[in-house]
């Protein structure tokens, strides 16, 4: 009789252990525009993007569409016919991040230059873009706060939803991420 409730002890645990393993999330992901056309200063907000960040191999995703461009530019009168035939075109943003430094954090902000491929097959796009990445640690557990700001060149990527606006685009690309049981 004690063996079997040994086995059964011994499963349990085995079982609860193998199911209790580290997860990391990201969540509240934001991408923020800004753009200038004919002198006037414009800027976006999408709150309806995700990102993702695996910490064990610091691999960084980010699937966006033209339409996410076109929907942060709200109600705008700014998308063009163009932009809204190409809606379904999807952009790539990848790369790696210093994983081990961020999980190693301890002070409350830190900065590192963050370089992402931006991928697109129609139009043919694959272009380097230089980001600085701030990434704020609130101090307690493995929680952090990534902000990566970085510029985008009309005259580069001829990205339709940007027809008509000055060549220099801010982007800002903000998240939350965290280690959960």
């Amino acid at each position: 009789m004690k063996i079997p409730i040994t086995a059964a002890i011994l499963l349990f645990s085995l079982f609860t252990a193998t199911s209790q393993e580290v997860k990391y999330q990201t969540y509240k992901a934001q991408l923020k525009l800004s753009a200038s056309k004919e002198g006037e200063n414009f800027q976006w907000t999408n709150n309806n993007i995700a990102v993702t960040l695996n910490y064990k191999t610091g691999d960084f995703i980010l699937k966006l569409k033209n339409s996410d461009f076109k929907e942060t530019m709200g109600n705008r009168n700014t998308v063009t016919q163009e932009t809204e035939t190409a809606e379904d075109t999807e952009y790539l943003f990848k790369g790696m991040f210093p994983i081990n430094n961020i999980i190693d954090q301890q002070s409350i902000n830190q900065t590192y230059p963050i370089e992402l491929q931006l991928i697109c097959d129609d139009p043919e796009i694959d272009k380097t873009v230089n980001f600085k990445m701030d990434i704020t640690y609130p101090g307690s557990g493995q929680y952090r706060i990534f902000t990566l700001n970085g510029k985008l060149y009309n005259d580069e990527l001829n990205i339709p939803a940007f027809t008509g606006f000055d060549n220099e685009i801010e982007l800002w690309i903000v998240f939350n991420a965290f280690v959960s049981n």
